[in-house]
């Protein structure tokens, strides 16, 4: 039975949109470091809720890791995702300070 992953995406380290190869960096709840998720995905933004099903394995040169064999990801729905998704360059203009303002306004 494959383990699961479940957590915000911090950083898309690589993603090859050709065969869907992707290395993410997620934050997973209860871990203090970030968690690395490598699998095939169609597309992958910061900011993302990710479910990951698949197991631990150690890589000889980039240590412990979750190999994915099943990738979902959501749109963020809370104010740290939205803010990490706009700051991402998903949508062209937007960059880290304006999504932090967006964020800030709405919120209120």
């Amino acid at each position: 039975m494959p383990e699961t992953v479940n957590g915000l995406v911090e950083r898309v380290t690589y993603h090859n949109p050709e065969n869907g190869f992707a290395v993410l960096k997620v934050k997973v709840k209860g871990r203090q470091d970030l968690v690395t998720v490598v699998g095939n995905t169609t597309s992958v933004t910061a900011g993302e809720h990710l479910e990951a099903a698949g197991r631990w394995v150690v890589d000889r040169e980039h240590g412990q890791q979750f190999q994915a064999d099943e990738l979902k990801t959501t749109h963020p729905a809370s104010a740290e995702g939205i803010e990490k998704y706009l700051a991402s360059g998903a949508i062209r203009g937007i960059g880290p300070k304006l999504g932090a303002k967006i964020v800030k306004i709405y919120q209120e």
